[in-house]
């Protein structure tokens, strides 16, 4: 080497060595622990708070700076005693690239900006004792980062200070499935607050290369839910999010952003009793996307009527629910030949809870909306309904109502004729054998077993089925009653055919139930009395028309809900034979006739049981089987003539 290039390479080599700060000081970190050794030596910050200046020697040796004297950070120090106040030590001496990526965040413009609530590195990573992310003395480990990010981020005047729209995020993710898993299963690789927000550069949402940018969450989430994000990205939602829709759900949109949970925790927004009723919902029930996007609009309210719905509401968790046929990260449209509800694969997609069921499934909507022009049956049968019970329960109203008003009236006028104040005094008339009073009394259990456990089925959430839902607390019990009490009222219907065609008791009661002219003639007449148009009411035979109404509304609706109930309880076998909008109007059918005939019980047959002004409190036929003389007068005129003459 030439001696005049020699030297001035060592020229140079010396000036570099006089330049570095620390060449000419001699000052060791045994100088400096002279005083940082003192655990009680700190500090008093701006805010008034007391800060430690001491430095465990032990900790800052096992630390990956443990190699740096202290100068080499603190290189503005010259002499001891140094001055009181000291400069920021400069990281980006060592960490130049990262300084940048930092400067560029969210916290290092805030920095930059003057604002000193903003996080600098040994904010996260602690002054003296930084440890790799992967030790757990690190505060960066995954059970530490949260207690260093809530530091600001569960600080109410930070919060708010700087608008920061989640406030305590951290408290939240700690009950999550990320972290249960490092806690709990020791799993060191679970996402943790600088995996999805990023570590030094961090951004708001908003910013286009934030890790929770809306248009980059699956990216992130892709990070160790690779091949379900793959899924994702080839459903309705994952290419709706590619073509820009703002609106389209990713992964936060349905599993929430930090409160994760396996979709086997009853709080989990994905837990298939929760996904129904409110996690779909959010989208399918908003007006704005259902227009935007044409959407059906009666998904959701069709799917809560629905058997489905219905146990969903009622807290099954084993009924269907959007997922179990829309998939869960593979939803695609319907007409797409691989998505679940396509018509080509309904019947292995409705085969999972409905084994043995056909093609049949296909024909007839899911998410039916009743129009003249679609689900015509099941609008028709709707309508029918309506209008039968607005007809008949009106037309009971205005008959029992006029007939109460009568009563009253002579009562207010003290016509004690009209009352039947010694109703168990002189003769009685026996009218129920002790067998008629048995199959009565199961039929008024059935029936009102049934009334109850069916309409808090179909209404679990209304007030007055809490009390059956809040002791009972699952579907399946509920469920059972009502199958239970149909069966009962079916093996007393075959019963008592079984009474009126082979007993001689029941064959004469049959034969007195039977319709006759006389019947309309009584009616009319009787409406004609009621409002003061004729002067006589009609005299009744055995059974008057209130009676045979009653008698054969009940045959008839005991036939109808027989039939839908059994549908409805067998849905499998139906299913395989019948297409599926037979279960839908059998549900339509099963649902109006309850109504019907419950307003028909407690209109008809309550206001002759107890609110008769000449009966009240309580007609006591159905209990001893017998009626007084003047209660045979009054109700069956005829039969107290035949009697009395000896002619029955």
């Amino acid at each position: 080497m030439n001696i005049k290039y020699g030297t001035f390479y060592c020229f140079i080599i010396l000036f570099l060595l006089i330049s570095y700060p620390g060449f000419c000081q001699d000052i060791s970190n045994d100088e400096c622990l002279d005083c940082h050794s003192d655990m009680e030596l700190t500090k008093t910050t701006e805010d008034g708070k007391e800060d430690t200046l001491f430095v465990d020697l032990e900790k800052f040796s096992n630390s990956i700076h443990g190699e740096f004297s202290c100068i080499e950070c603190h290189d503005n120090i010259e002499e001891l005693p140094h001055d009181e106040e000291l400069e920021r030590p400069n990281c980006n001496m060592c960490h130049e690239d990262v300084e940048e990526e930092y400067l560029e965040s969210i916290h290092g413009k805030s920095l930059q900006e003057g604002h000193s609530e903003a996080p600098y590195c040994w904010h996260c990573h602690t002054s003296h004792y930084v440890y790799p992310s992967d030790d757990s003395a690190s505060t960066l480990f995954i059970l530490n980062q949260p207690k260093v990010c809530a530091k600001c981020h569960s600080n109410a005047e930070i919060v708010k200070k700087y608008n920061i729209p989640i406030f305590k995020p951290c408290e939240v993710y700690k009950t999550s499935i990320h972290f249960k898993a490092a806690l709990e299963d020791g799993c060191l690789h679970a996402a943790k607050c600088s995996d999805c927000h990023g570590a030094h550069d961090v951004q708001p949402s908003s910013h286009p290369t934030s890790l929770t940018n809306k248009f980059n969450i699956p990216g992130t989430c892709s990070a160790c839910h690779d091949s379900i994000n793959t899924v994702y990205m080839e459903s309705v939602h994952g290419k709706g999010l590619l073509a820009g829709a703002t609106d389209s759900p990713v992964c936060t949109d349905c599993h929430t952003e930090h409160a994760i949970k396996t979709h086997a925790d009853p709080t989990s927004t994905v837990f298939t009793a929760v996904i129904s009723k409110t996690t779909c919902p959010r989208c399918h029930e908003a007006e704005k996307i259902i227009s935007k996007y044409r959407l059906n609009r009666e998904a959701v309210d069709s799917y809560n009527d629905s058997y489905h719905g219905l146990a969903n509401r009622s807290g099954s968790i084993v009924t269907a629910n959007c997922a179990s046929c829309h998939g869960v990260h593979n939803i695609k449209p319907s007409d797409d030949p691989v998505s679940l509800i396509h018509k080509d694969n309904l019947r292995e997609t409705c085969g999972d809870c409905h084994p043995g069921i056909t093609d049949k499934v296909a024909i007839g909507k899911v998410h039916i909306k009743p129009t003249p022009q679609s689900d015509k049956i099941i609008y028709y049968a709707t309508w029918f309904y309506i209008f039968m019970i607005i007809g008949v329960i009106g037309g009971m109203i205005f008959h029992n109502g006029i007939d109460f008003l009568k009563k009253l009236k002579a009562k207010f006028k003290g016509h004690g004729e009209h009352t039947l104040i010694e109703e168990f005094s002189g003769r009685e008339f026996e009218r129920l054998s002790g067998n008629e009073r048995t199959q009565h009394f199961i039929l008024m259990s059935t029936f009102i077993t049934l009334v109850i456990t069916g309409f808090v089925l179909k209404f679990p959430e209304a007030w007055w089925a809490m009390p059956f839902t809040r002791w009972e607390g699952a579907f399946a019990v509920r469920g059972l009653l009502h199958r239970i009490a149909g069966g009962l009222m079916i093996l007393l219907s075959i019963y008592h055919v079984y009474y009126i065609f082979m007993n001689k008791r029941g064959k004469k009661h049959i034969m007195a139930m039977l319709p006759v002219f006389k019947d309309l003639k009584d009616i009319i007449q009787m409406i004609q009395f009621n409002l003061g148009l004729a002067k006589e009411k009609p005299k009744f035979d055995y059974y008057n028309y209130i009676e045979k109404m009653e008698y054969w509304a009940l045959i008839w609706g005991t036939f109808v809900m027989g039939a839908t109930g059994f549908i409805l309880w067998f849905e499998n076998l139906a299913m395989k034979y019948f297409p599926k909008w037979v279960t839908d109007v059998s549900t339509v059918i099963h649902y109006y006739e309850a109504i019907l005939a419950t307003l028909a019980i407690i209109i008809w047959h309550f206001y002759y049981q107890f609110f008769d002004p000449h009966i009240y409190p309580m007609n006591t036929t159905c209990l001893t089987g017998k009626m007084s003389e003047k209660q045979m007068m009054e109700e069956h005129g005829l039969e107290y003539e035949r009697l009395t003459e000896n002619k029955f």
